[in-house]
């Protein structure tokens, strides 16, 4: 149907697919509560426009944005699908927003590229809108389409699920060069994808707003040969059909719905698996990147069966970084798991999987190059952006370092009996004991240093090892220092010589401020939607 057919744009729907109580029902069934705010993708195409329908007929009334991803690739058609869904909302009396996102025609990966960039924008739109759920008029054949494209692509047993009818998702923030993510968590209401019609067939839409006399647009790319998902629509399954009649296609519609009900099950048996907070972030990250990446104990991984191995790996993977690891890299990891090997495995946007004997740690991109020290027994605790020179620090007083980072000192006079704090991000150390002023520096070769409750001395870069100080963060760790001897290292523990006793009448108190009190706390990392095993 051509834009110049549409003599009902403004016509009514009557029939019990728009009826009232439509929506609730489609709402239920995809996990969604009936009067939540919802942002509809409206394409023009024939399903959002029906979606777009049955929401605007919804009663109790719901909260609706139509959002138009605007790509710009068939020029004067492309306008044509924007003016049309516009006029549509008005007739509707559908509050409506175009989103321009251009795109080069003539890039690799099109298809993909349209639909990340186009699911960024949807979320930018939901976010600003503050509304939580966005709807997708993705339907039956569209999942049979997305489930062969991967079977020919090859995929894991749970990329056999199809498209999902709920899918958490994540929003891009300050991606600096795909480094830097955040996760829609605590920052605001967590964004989902729904997709209401997924058990409706195109056919059964079509003949439906055909019925009721409602105007929909064409894309005049679905008829083109150059996507792969045109030539399954086009051509492998009317070919299918031929071949083996439509009980084929209706097979392979329940061989998807079987597969996601046994991914279900296999969900429920990993979904208690999270990133923990990584470890000693504070003590060697600047104050955007404490939240980056995660550690979990390597012993619950191991619990698992090697097929559900994988999958917890390629969800948690996935949601840390935003992209989900290639088939090969994942086969390592579980491989190295298995066999009880400790090792490091490169990811997607810089980041690295650390396999410890008891942890498995995400780490991010390194912000710097590494430096190499001449102390082979230190090579792995100097970086470029550690100045060798100390700063001041007076008592009280402050030093920031150039990360972001604050290290705090403060002088408390108590009785001996009050408690020392057990923080780590805390070191409270006998003032009289200290000899010299106080400054703040990074490690130098040569450094030796007596944790509390240590026996003696040992070198730092020992220390930072047996305290757990993943190897890429060990040249970004503060140490307060008196004179010449270190007496805090930040973030990890103070040093025996000086520590708090009852003989203690004053404390110094030293603080390691590693957030921006003006900055709101959330996860970052994702520079896209992650749409788990969603090529549509």
């Amino acid at each position: 149907m051509s834009f110049t057919e549409h003599s009902h744009l403004h016509a009514t729907p009557s029939s019990g697919a728009f009826s009232p109580a439509r929506w609730g029902a489609l709402a239920r069934a995809v996990a969604v509560d009936p009067e939540a705010p919802i942002v509809v993708a409206l394409s023009g195409g024939a399903d959002s426009v029906y979606l777009l329908h049955v929401l605007a007929a919804a009663v109790p009334a719901v909260r609706l944005l139509a959002v138009h991803v605007a790509h710009g690739l068939r020029g004067e058609e492309s306008e044509r699908d924007a003016r049309f869904a516009a006029d549509l909302c008005t007739a509707l009396n559908v509050p409506f927003k175009r989103v321009e996102a251009p795109l080069y025609p003539s890039a690799t990966g099109l298809e993909a590229r349209a639909r990340e960039v186009r699911y960024a924008a949807l979320c930018r739109a939901a976010r600003e809108a503050d509304i939580g759920v966005i709807a997708t008029g993705h339907h039956a054949d569209d999942a049979l389409e997305t489930l062969i494209m991967r079977m020919i692509r090859g995929t894991a047993l749970e990329g056999l699920a199809g498209l999902e009818k709920k899918v958490a998702l994540t929003r891009p923030m300050n991606n600096a060069r795909g480094c830097a993510h955040e996760r829609i968590e605590d920052g605001g209401t967590p964004l989902v994808l729904v997709r209401p019609l997924i058990a409706l067939r195109r056919e059964e839409v079509r003949r439906t707003l055909s019925a009721e006399g409602l105007a929909w647009i064409e894309d005049g790319s679905n008829a083109s040969d150059r996507f792969a998902r045109n030539r399954v629509r086009h051509a492998l399954l009317p070919r299918l059909d031929e071949i083996a009649g439509p009980a084929a296609l209706e097979n392979l519609r329940a061989f998807g719905s079987a597969v996601e009900e046994f991914e279900e099950h296999c969900a429920a048996l990993t979904t208690d698996i999270h990133w923990s907070p990584p470890v000693h972030a504070a003590a060697r990250r600047g104050i955007h990147e404490t939240d980056l990446g995660g550690s979990i104990q390597r012993a619950l991984l191991m619990r698992l069966a090697r097929p559900l191995l994988k999958r917890a790996l390629w969800r948690l993977v996935t949601e840390g970084v935003g992209s989900a690891p290639s088939r090969r890299v994942l086969e390592r990891i579980v491989d190295d798991l298995a066999s009880g090997r400790t090792a490091i495995h490169g990811l997607p946007a810089g980041f690295s999987l650390q396999l410890r004997s008891d942890l498995v740690l995400l780490e991010p991109p390194a912000t710097v190059p590494a430096a190499r020290s001449h102390d082979s027994a230190q090579l792995d605790l100097f970086e470029t952006h550690t100045s060798a020179s100390a700063q001041p620090l007076s008592v009280p007083g402050r030093a920031r370092l150039a990360d972001g980072r604050v290290i705090e000192a403060r002088v408390l006079e108590v009785k001996s009996t009050a408690t020392v704090s057990r923080s780590e991000l805390d070191g409270e150390l006998d003032l009289e004991l200290l000899d010299g002023p106080l400054s703040v520096r990074f490690a130098r070769p040569g450094d030796r240093f007596r944790g509390l409750g240590a026996p003696g001395a040992r070198s730092l870069a020992r220390f930072l090892a047996d305290a757990g100080v993943p190897r890429n963060g060990r040249g970004r760790v503060p140490l307060v220092c008196a004179g010449d001897e270190i007496v805090w290292v930040a973030g990890v523990r103070p040093c025996e010589r000086a520590r708090v006793s009852e003989r203690t009448t004053r404390r110094l108190v030293l603080r390691l401020v590693h957030k921006d009190a003006e900055r709101p706390t959330r996860r970052r990392t994702s520079s896209a939607p992650v749409l788990p095993f969603d090529s549509r």
